[in-house]
This record gives structure tokens, C-alpha cells and sequence, in this order.
């Protein structure tokens, strides 16, 4: 009898990998390149043989030029490692000074090389800060799911003469590196190249490239009106805001003004949720608006639930009172499971996409913050989300459910639903204080 059950486990364990492997081949799903979003064993903590090798964690600081250079500035990572010799990641700064560096789990000394001579090229001459004190670099060790922030680096083209990068790094030749494209709380029209599906993907199949260029931020669609609600709007894998335009262009705009959050879609989930939380805080701040209404769809609805449920903006008072998910899979995926059982490189928002995961049986038990009123669309012909569109554990905390004929793309331009939506918009905004 025991040998039995073994066989059947055996015999259901490759099932699962012959379904699992056509998913693969089929849809690409569960696979990323091998130069992408994998660092090598020299960034794992001692002692800790399992630590991750994938980047899995956001530092997030701000560079300050001591001499005003108008010269372009990289942050690089150097893995506080014996015998160590190539730096694990970089970032360019923008032009407000930020840089975001998207790492794997580990220790490291953050550098700054500035282009002085304006050639293009970063060389060892052209060291222009560390992150310490008295030119002597500061350990910084990061957890997987870390966002550490606040960050100062202060550069001058003095320092040259007195940091040293770590034997054996090198930028004395010519090498090419990602440019910063954009920041928190930026302009830009929804249907501006930077929000491309072509992008949209990258940030999926290789999130670390993404993030060198365009980090995860909020973009608003206009300049700031006090005047007018903020409705934040929150993409699934492989989105973008092009997802949005239906339902932005027939906004009343007179009312409400569209803010997307565009983030590569391929990270961690609880990491996505961190870095929306920590945009928003920012903008908050610096614009004191005073309520704002949250729209996600697809997987988006599951990073949306996370930030409301584990950073609530204000103890006393919402500045969220209304949250809307379109199609959201809160059960998440089963193949996601499976990728978990047969070895292979995943994408890293797979770990959080099973149903038996961390991260979907935590973000469903937690509540959402009182004042918060949910509204779940689902469609009827949906085939992606399915049942998962109607898990019960996200439906009985919700004030109401409504299903449309549609699949899981085509609900965003439903012309019943955008009735629907409009509706509770007005409706759950205005009696908001």
C-alpha cells in the first residue's frame, strides 16, 4: 500500500511537470534570462549558503553634490566579499539626485563615480563620494524584501585624491551603463513611450534593467490640482499605464486627476508594495493632498491590497477611503506552485503568486483599515484569474462584488463597467471627508 501511494506521488509529480513545462514553452511564463536578476554566490552572506542570488531587495538615497557639478552620477554596489572583484549593481541618479539600486540579499559599500570631464565614461579618477564617513565606506546589509531609504551621498571632485574603490575594480575603460530616465511624481502623458507595452514586458522578463531606467514611481498625467481628487491607478504583470486609457479618457476630468504607479512587475510583490507605499509618502508630503481613491487590476489588485493593509497612510484618518480591483486572481496561481517544486531559475513575483504562498495567505488575512471601502469587478469569461477573481476571503470584506461579460483584458474597456465604476466614484468620494 505504502509503495502505491509513492507511485502515485510519483506519477502526480510528473504530470505536474509535463503541464508545468507547456506553460513554460507556451507563454514564456516562469523563466528569465540567465544575465538578468541572478548574482553570483560571491554576494551570499557567510555562513548562509541559502541566502538568495537573485535581486530581491531596493536601497533608495539621494546624492548631493557639495560642489554643484552638473555632471551625471553612478552609484555603484561593491559585495563586501573576500577577493571580490566586480561591483553587484548600479545605478544612475536622476536629475533630482535619487538613485534606486535593485540588489540581491547581502552587505555592501555603496560608491560614487561622477563624469566630470563629461565624456561619458566613469573612471577611477572620477570617484566623487561613498556612503560613510571621513572617506572610510559604511557597511549596509540588506534582507530580501528590504526597501531601505534615506540614503545621503555627499560629492565633490575633491574626494578623488582620497576614496579608493576596492582592489581590483576597475573603470578605467570605456563601459556602457543604463541611464535614469525619470522620477517621483513626473508629467507625463498615458500614452508617452516610456509606458509601451514593449517596456511594460521588460519590467516583467528583466526587472533589473527596468529599474536602472525607470525604478518604480508614481506618474502623474498632469500638474498637481488641490483642487482635484487624485486616483491612483495600479497595473498587473507586464502592464503599464497604456492599461488605463479607456477608463482615464473618460474620467471627468473637471473632478479627478489620474496618477499611475509604474513599477517593473516582475519583483516581489511585498517589495512592490513597499516602494508604492514609499512614492505615495513622498508625494503625500510634498503636495498634502488630502484623499485619493486606488484602482488595480490583475495582480496589480494584490500589490494594491498589500500597501493598504500594511502601510496604512494615517492611524486616525484614511487618505484612501475607496479601493477598486479589477480582475484580480486573489487565490493566485497553481502553476506558480508548481514552479516552486521543479528546479529551475523563476521570476521573482512567482514566489508570491502561489496559492499556498507567504504572501497571498498574509495579504488576505489582513483586514483592510477602516474607512477603506472595497469594490471587487471580475469577469465572467475571464480565464487568467478564474475563480481566483472570487475568493471568498477577498469578497466577504468587500462592500460589493460585480461580474461583467468580459475577459481579463477586455474589462478594462467595458463600457457597463465604466458606468458602474463612474457611479461609485462620485458616490463614495463625495460623502468621503
Amino acid at each position: 500500500m505504502k509503495r502505491q501511494t509513492k507511485y502515485c506521488r510519483l506519477f502526480l509529480l510528473s504530470t505536474l511537470s509535463v503541464i508545468f513545462m507547456s506553460v513554460m514553452v507556451g507563454c514564456r511564463y516562469l523563466s528569465i534570462p540567465t544575465k538578468d536578476d541572478v548574482a553570483g554566490g560571491s554576494v551570499q552572506q557567510r555562513g548562509n549558503s541559502d541566502a538568495p542570488v537573485y535581486n530581491s531587495a531596493v536601497i533608495k538615497g539621494r546624492v548631493i553634490s557639495l560642489d554643484q557639478a552638473r555632471a551625471s552620477t553612478l552609484v555603484v554596489a561593491c559585495p563586501l566579499s573576500a577577493g571580490s572583484t566586480k561591483i553587484a549593481e548600479y545605478a544612475n541618479a536622476n536629475s533630482q539626485g535619487i538613485f534606486l539600486l535593485y540588489l540581491p540579499q547581502g552587505s555592501y559599500n555603496l560608491y560614487a563615480l561622477t563624469d566630470y570631464n563629461h565624456n561619458g565614461i566613469y573612471e577611477n579618477d572620477e570617484i566623487s563620494g561613498l556612503y560613510g564617513s571621513s572617506f572610510s565606506p559604511q557597511a549596509i546589509s540588506i534582507n530580501e524584501g528590504d526597501l531601505l531609504t534615506g540614503l545621503l551621498i555627499q560629492t565633490s571632485a575633491g574626494n578623488s585624491r582620497k576614496i579608493k574603490l576596492p582592489p581590483g575594480v576597475n573603470f578605467s575603460g570605456k563601459q556602457e551603463f543604463l541611464k535614469k530616465l525619470t522620477h517621483n511624481g513626473q508629467v507625463l502623458k498615458i500614452y508617452h513611450e516610456y509606458f509601451s507595452l514593449e517596456k511594460a514586458s521588460t519590467g516583467y522578463w528583466q526587472p533589473s534593467s527596468f529599474m536602472k531606467v525607470f525604478g518604480a514611481h508614481i506618474y502623474l498625467a498632469e500638474d498637481y490640482d488641490p483642487r482635484k481628487i487624485p486616483l491612483l491607478f495600479v497595473h498587473g504583470t507586464e502592464g503599464s499605464p497604456h492599461n488605463w486609457i479607456y477608463i482615464c479618457m473618460r474620467l471627468d476630468r473637471s473632478r479627478y486627476q489620474p496618477w499611475f504607479f509604474y513599477y517593473p512587475s516582475g519583483i516581489r510583490l511585498p517589495l512592490a508594495a513597499a516602494l508604492l507605499n514609499e512614492e505615495l509618502r513622498e508625494l503625500q508630503q510634498k503636495l498634502g493632498f488630502k484623499k485619493m481613491g486606488v484602482i488595480a487590476h490583475s495582480v496589480g489588485g494584490l500589490t494594491a491590497r498589500s500597501f493598504l493593509t500594511r502601510y496604512p497612510m494615517d492611524k486616525q484618518k484614511s487618505h484612501v477611503p475607496l479601493f477598486m480591483s479589477l480582475a484580480t486572481p486573489w487565490s493566485g496561481f497553481a502553476a506558480a506552485d508548481i514552479s516552486q517544486i521543479i528546479p529551475h531559475k523563476s521570476i521573482p513575483v512567482w514566489v508570491d503568486l502561489g496559492t499556498q504562498s507567504d504572501f497571498i495567505q498574509t495579504t488576505l488575512a489582513s483586514r483592510l483599515p477602516p474607512g477603506i471601502t472595497h469594490y471587487i469587478f471580475y469577469g465572467k469569461f475571464d480565464k487568467l484569474s478564474g475563480n481566483a477573481a472570487l475568493d471568498e476571503r477577498a469578497v466577504d470584506s468587500a462592500a460589493q462584488t460585480y461580474g461583467f461579460d468580459c475577459t481579463h483584458d477586455t474589462i478594462l474597456s467595458d463600457r457597463k463597467l465604466f458606468r458602474e465604476f463612474r457611479e461609485i466614484l462620485d458616490r463614495e468620494l463625495r460623502l468621503a471627508n
